[in-house]
């Protein structure tokens, strides 16, 4: 299994990397990256320690002790068994401050090598070649390396009056063909953390007017000649360990790529040409990072009822009937999400490739109410916290003599240590009144798909049809014979490969 430090070393590879106005050679090294990059070395030494063997790794087929993100689970246990490490690795990493770790963004080809057959089988302009091979080929390289790939399917925002903005877009598109593979060029508008990849994991979403030379899905090594990486500015607060507990770990960076007339062999190509796959099957693929990201909202449900439970107990207003209303807000927002994560585990199902897949419709909807409640329940933690969220002294202030007997005396509860206040008011700062903790609110409410997004697609998929089994007890009670209805509807004209993937298609 890999290090961290052999992580680290494999970034410094020669890559086109700008940080807001500034190239960075190394970043590994560079005080911009660098603790974002320690970060993601840290995820691969959790792989190493002894007492978190069994959580972190498994032994496979051929006897190869590997990371858990690698594990396959064909069963309810299983993939319990896969959240728990998950699970694992938000919490030691700083209750999701990579939200885009290496087992997240390898999530991705879950449903690539479930059912590989259609990527290879819709690709139009591929002159019959069979691009499964290397699609499988590639899964197993990443596996091999514990490499990270990120993701890079969002293209650039269009006039969306009108469809034929959409192909005159600067977005990637395929600009030549030969026996050896494409010449693709263009950009992806937002590729989170691709500055610290091993390997660029390009596709795309439908948009209305796509054209089939914007259909790619691909992988691109980082430092492959005509990439580059434009990151906007960064937020960490690098070396502030202290003062900023949460930023000074690193900012994985929302990064736009270009690519100027970049080469990829066909054994890196997986699809190409068909919008009409676009328009449904990738979502199949995010499935994986919702269900990863439902489990991190989870873990940050939890840390905001301790922050709301630590900072009124401090303040000694935790016993007052009003505060104890408003603080039961966050255990039931944090039990909701739990419930969404143990419902979707146990109502799973099997995927055409063997695998046990949670349920769409309950991760999903368990992601839509964490976003339909984040914004509203961060506000209340700050106004609990009152003052001790935005009045409070910085280390330097709180060590010196002449100040320390004042502010301990300002810090003093009925609870803890003065400078317990400090610490807590600090990781309130961070989260949810920072730079930082801003970036990471609106991650969240765009990762994968935003909240319109994902209500739009569970409508279309899964049993949420009238011709389902939702509908069957509406129609018992309504005395309409003849079962469920028969006819064409949206959801029922997909392609069944896709509807195998939401366990609907039995």
């Amino acid at each position: 299994m890999r290090t961290g430090k052999e992580y680290l070393e494999a970034l410094n590879d020669g890559r086109r990397v700008w940080v807001g106005d500034e190239r960075i050679d190394n970043v590994a090294t560079h005080p911009k990256t660098r603790a974002f990059a320690r970060l993601t070395a840290d995820f691969y030494d959790l792989h190493h320690r002894p007492d978190l063997q069994d959580v972190m790794t498994f032994v496979d087929e051929d006897g190869t002790r590997r990371s858990m993100m690698w594990f396959k689970n064909t069963n309810k246990e299983e993939l319990k068994r896969k959240r728990h490490y998950h699970e694992t690795v938000i919490r030691l990493l700083g209750a999701g401050s990579a939200p885009r770790s290496p087992d997240v963004n390898n999530s991705v080809f879950r449903t690539y090598i479930d059912d590989p057959a259609p990527w290879s089988e819709q690709s139009v302009g591929i002159d019959g070649r069979d691009l499964t091979p290397g699609l499988l080929d590639f899964y197993e390289e990443l596996r091999a390396g514990d490499f990270n790939a990120a993701i890079a399917f969002v293209d650039p925002q269009t006039d969306r009056s009108r469809e034929s903005a959409q192909a005159e877009s600067p977005a990637l598109r395929v600009v030549s063909r030969s026996d050896e593979g494409i010449v693709v060029s263009g950009v992806k508008a937002i590729a989170t953390g691709a500055v610290f990849c091993d390997r660029i994991n390009v596709g795309v979403f439908y948009r209305p007017g796509i054209t089939e030379e914007q259909i790619i899905f691909a992988a691109v090594p980082p430092n492959a000649p005509g990439v580059t990486m434009v990151s906007r500015e960064s937020n960490v607060r690098d070396g502030e360990t202290v003062e900023h507990p949460m930023a000074s770990q690193g900012d994985e960076l929302d990064t736009t790529i270009i690519f100027e007339n970049v080469f990829i062999p066909w054994n890196r190509v997986f699809h190409l040409g068909n919008p009409e796959h676009a328009s449904f099957y990738p979502q199949r693929v995010f499935d994986w990072v919702h269900y990863t990201g439902l489990v991190r909202e989870m873990v940050r449900a939890e840390l905001m009822l301790g922050l709301a439970l630590l900072i009124t107990e401090h303040t000694g207003t935790s016993q007052l009937p009003p505060v104890m209303v408003r603080v039961s807000q966050f255990a039931g927002f944090h039990q909701t999400l739990k419930a969404h994560v143990i419902g979707c585990e146990d109502e799973g199902f099997i995927t055409p490739g063997g695998t046990y897949k949670p349920n769409v419709l309950m991760f999903d909807f368990g992601r839509a109410y964490y976003l339909e409640n984040i914004a509203r329940l961060s506000a209340e933690l700050i106004d609990l916290a009152g003052r001790a969220a935005l009045v409070f002294p910085t280390e330097g202030q709180w060590q010196n003599g002449e100040l320390r007997p004042w502010l301990e005396a300002l810090h003093t509860g009925p609870v803890g240590r003065p400078y317990d206040r400090l610490k807590i008011s600090r990781v309130i700062r961070d989260m949810f009144q920072s730079d930082w903790g801003d970036r990471m609110a609106t991650f969240e409410n765009f990762n994968g798909t935003p909240l319109l997004a994902i209500r739009t697609f569970t409508m279309r998929r899964a049993e949420m049809s009238a011709a389902g089994s939702v509908a069957d007890l509406a129609r018992q009670i309504c005395g309409i014979e003849g079962g469920r209805t028969e006819g064409s509807t949206e959801y029922l004209t997909q392609a069944e490969y896709a509807r195998r993937q939401d366990g609907a298609a039995r």
